[in-house]
């Protein structure tokens, strides 16, 4: 398959090269999106991968998580069906496999052997999997108050861990710092264009569960909006070919405390020093790569920008794990206190259909309490 990096900011188009993370333009540094140049639009989900082969991509097991239906929760929120995706149910128990299949796929294919990478948790330890098996050098940047569970992970995969004090996007930093002094790639999940197509699987499982009756709705916890933006993405490739497919509405929820692509969706100021701490540390990003594309996704498709607070997650955490029997890390549970808002607000009506992805497992990230 061939295709071009496209700067989201200025448009500028660069031959794809994995040393390169941002836009080189002066004043510019945007994020790259992979355009295709050969599209076979006869079957777009199986054909448009940034491979030369469909066989090159890892298969540890990632993608084809089940969807079920949350009986209790539709009948206590008296919405015709809500629907879970178990996320969870990949190989590292994040839906971050899905997008570390195909940029480590990708980074196999141009050579490379030794990568860095920042993360709050499930993407080092999704990126350290898919480093170990395709024998990649991982190094993974996590602040020095990530959740133990994760980092432990990360290091089980046999990832050159480094702890940096701090607020999340110091790790970025001193990744960047590392990746530049050490002339190692800097591979971040959040930066790389490869990263959002191995999302794309995402959508195209739910177009093809759902076929000719999509959900209305689809709800994202949003830190980078690496699934938000994904999932959008396959739908719009299946419309190509098949105009009548209808688009649901995407909608991005953030916490109270870190919410920088709610706020440029509703038009408001807000700068990483208003930060405040949260729980919900998988989507603790003060400055987005990606921002302004997750929040073009939430207003092309009629979503919304919902902001909860961590009581209300908490909450929601337990509801979901004794209604209906699902173990949401902290992080994901913030889809249902997006739901219960988008329901009081009657954006989401009783006949609707409603799909949550469970983005990662309980256990990565227990309450405090869980074991008193």
């Amino acid at each position: 398959m061939k295709y071009k990096f496209v700067c989201l900011n200025c448009n500028k188009t660069i031959k794809p090269n994995p040393n390169i993370p941002t836009c080189p333009e002066p004043n510019c540094g945007g994020a790259f999106e992979i355009v295709y140049t050969n599209i076979n639009t006869k079957s777009p989900q199986e054909t448009l991968i940034p491979l030369s082969e469909i066989s090159n991509l890892i298969d540890l097991g990632q993608g084809n998580t089940p969807i079920i239906r949350l009986n209790t929760l539709s009948y206590n929120f008296g919405i015709n069906n809500i629907y879970a995706k178990l996320e969870y149910m990949n190989p590292t128990g994040s839906f971050k496999d899905r997008g570390s299949a195909m940029m480590i796929s990708a980074l196999s294919e141009f050579g490379i052997n030794e990568i860095v990478e920042d993360s709050s948790g499930n993407a080092g330890a999704s990126i350290s999997a898919y480093s170990a098996y395709s024998k990649i050098k991982s190094h993974i940047f996590v602040p020095e108050n990530a959740p133990k569970n994760k980092v432990s992970q990360i290091q089980l995969y046999g990832s050159i861990v480094h702890k940096i004090p701090g607020p999340r996007d110091n790790s970025t930093i001193a990744a960047i710092k590392y990746s530049e002094e050490n002339s190692i790639p800097y591979s971040s999940h959040n930066l790389s264009p490869f990263f959002i197509e191995g999302t794309k699987s995402f959508g195209h499982e739910i177009i093809r569960h759902f076929n000719n009756k999509q959900p209305d709705h689809i709800l994202f916890p949003v830190g980078n909006g690496s699934l938000l933006i994904g999932s959008y993405k396959a739908y719009e490739e299946i419309k190509k070919i098949n105009p009548d497919i209808k688009i649901p509405k995407h909608h991005g929820i953030q916490t109270e405390s870190i919410p920088p692509i709610i706020e440029i969706f509703s038009n408001n100021n807000w700068y990483p020093e208003q930060a405040k701490s949260t729980i919900a540390n998988g989507i603790a990003i003060l400055n987005p790569p990606r921002k302004y594309q997750s929040v073009n996704v939430i207003k092309k498709t009629n979503g919304q920008g919902i902001k909860v607070s961590d009581e209300s997650i908490l909450k929601w955490q337990k509801e979901l794990a004794r209604k209906d029997g699902i173990f949401a890390e902290i992080t994901s549970a913030v889809v249902l206190s997006g739901l219960d808002k988008l329901i009081k607000q009657k954006i989401i009506l009783p006949d609707e259909n409603v799909l949550l992805p469970i983005t990662g497992f309980g256990l990565k990230d227990p309450p405090k309490d869980l074991f008193n």
